[in-house]
């Protein structure tokens, strides 16, 4: 925690404002912008210095801290200064190569990934917002995922996991798995291990990161470069044999890390031959038979003898999660329907992707305290928005048990921010400053994709009830994600709607 400079007020340490009295913190000014080379403002004149607390991209995001990253580059936590100050995760590649054609690789496979991560919809993949040179550097802007990777999981617990935790987990990675697979050509990540696997906290799901050699590989294609992490990497991968099943091997060298302890870089491929090496229950005596099966069966030598699909043992680890739970049922439940939770409200991420076969159930409904500019979480206290600066009504403006629109997040039932219907009627929309358009209800910080009209709907109020009118919006207005509401048609709404506009979902709320 730090202070205010100006009232003394305790505010967090990556507040840009003061939530009492709205000052801007001197930490969040940009530092002056250097000149030499174009470097952008925060850099330091070293190639390999990183980018300074309040350094600018592209006159749009400002850096907050360095989050990650390596000899090659960082990853920094931003905000989207166009967007309502929208948090992002801004991943960089520095130019470090004196070789031509070095270079022109890295920059090749910097843009492949940018490409890759732009074609791909699915809740265990960071969205990709845009990408850019600046400063002799490539950066790619990518959904800021709040939360702590497997590894550093492992780490902070001491030891081996807990195995019920791991197969939910295991389960969801099976499912991103099939749908990189099942794309035409397949995608094969080739590099799955702890240190990629994160868990948003927010959505307590497992995502995906780091796709930067992930490889499109038609079916009939041999000879595929040789490239991964030695431990999870299968024998295959280094013969330039690349296929699905050498996921499913990753994956298994990875449950089996996260459930033993046994690190496999240790003893690359020597530590899964079990003739020679202890077996899974032999390191950890409290696994079950069926999970050690599972193990050994992932990781074998021969693909043909692993598993022969993302899907099989993702069927495989349901029917395991099934009987860990008559053992373990009310924790398990618990976190099986926080980490399913994602995946059951994003539905398929394509028409031809079947959601897991592994029962959900949709965590309820969970409404904080949001900006009602930026949507970003506040202080139930603060008069002013931490983040964007935006004076905070008061609960005599905009009482908190009057009728409200909440913006909820696609892929979790969490609540992004709050729209309070304190006029007899109210414009829903985007703002463009351009035409003269500031509707009372402005989705733009909710809509990075643009699907949401200038001037979409309204809603008004007509005694006790609230109207809905779609304005002949290019993307339509659907109720309950049955009803098309038909132009300048008005339409009641009842306490529990929800309300699409574009890609952006709003519940309806009528009072308390």
């Amino acid at each position: 925690m730090k202070t205010c400079f100006k009232c003394a007020a305790a505010i967090q340490l990556d507040d840009i404002f003061c939530g009492e009295c709205g000052a801007r913190q001197p930490s969040a000014f940009p530092p002056p912008r250097e000149a030499e080379r174009g470097i952008p403002p925060g850099l330091a004149g070293s190639p390999l210095a990183e980018l300074l607390s309040g350094a600018i991209l592209q006159n749009r995001y400002e850096i907050v801290k360095r989050v990650g990253g390596g000899g090659m580059g960082n990853v920094y936590q931003a905000y989207d200064r166009n967007l309502g100050y929208a948090m992002r995760a801004v991943k960089e590649m520095m130019e470090m190569y004196s070789d031509a054609s070095q270079r022109e690789k890295a920059v090749e496979d910097f843009r492949r990934e940018a490409k890759l991560l732009a074609s791909l919809k699915h809740p265990s993949i960071p969205t990709i917002y845009d990408h850019f040179i600046e400063g002799g550097r490539y950066y790619l802007v990518m959904e800021f995922i709040t939360g702590s990777d497997l590894a550093a999981r492992q780490r902070d617990a001491g030891g081996p996991l807990q195995e019920g935790t791991v197969v939910i987990w295991a389960i969801q990675i099976c499912d991103v798995l099939e749908y990189l697979h099942n794309r035409v050509p397949p995608i094969i990540y080739r590099d799955l291990k702890p240190g990629n696997l994160m868990i948003d906290t927010e959505a307590a799901h497992v995502m995906l990161i780091d796709f930067g050699i992930a490889r499109v590989v038609a079916p009939t294609q041999r000879g595929v470069t040789a490239i991964g992490t030695m431990g999870y990497a299968p024998p295959e991968l280094f013969s330039g044999q690349v296929e699905p099943r050498s996921d499913i091997y990753s994956l298994g060298a990875t449950m089996f890390h996260l459930l033993t302890g046994a690190d496999p870089r240790d003893k690359p491929l020597l530590i899964f031959d079990f003739g020679r090496s202890p077996k899974p229950r032999e390191i950890n005596p409290e696994l079950t038979a069926e999970m050690e099966l599972i193990l050994m069966r992932s990781v074998d030598y021969k693909p043909e003898n692993r598993f022969g699909s993302a899907r099989e043992m993702r069927q495989a680890l349901g029917e395991h999660l099934s009987e860990l739970e008559k053992a373990q049922p009310e924790a398990l439940t618990i976190a099986r329907q926080a980490a399913f939770a994602r995946l059951a409200a994003a539905g398929p991420p394509e028409a031809d992707h079947e959601p897991a076969s592994t029962p959900s159930v949709v965590a309820p409904i969970v409404e904080r305290v949001y900006c009602c500019h930026c949507g970003v979480t506040i202080g139930a206290e603060d008069v002013f928005c931490a983040h964007c600066g935006t004076r905070q009504p008061t609960s005599l403006e905009w009482p908190r048990d009057s009728a409200r629109l909440l913006v909820m997040d696609r892929a979790t039932t969490q609540i992004r921010g709050t729209f309070f219907l304190q006029k007899e009627s109210q414009l829903i929309g985007r703002t463009d400053a351009v035409s003269g358009i500031f509707p009372e209800i402005d989705l733009s910080s909710f809509d990075p994709q643009s699907k949401v009209s200038r001037r979409h709907a309204r809603i008004w109020r007509a005694h006790d009830d609230y109207l809905l009118e779609d304005l002949s919006s290019a993307n339509g207005t659907v109720v309950n994600d049955s009803e098309q509401l038909a132009p300048r048609l008005a339409r009641v709404l009842r306490d529990g709607d929800v309300v699409q506009l574009g890609e952006t979902r709003l519940l309806f709320r009528a009072g308390p």
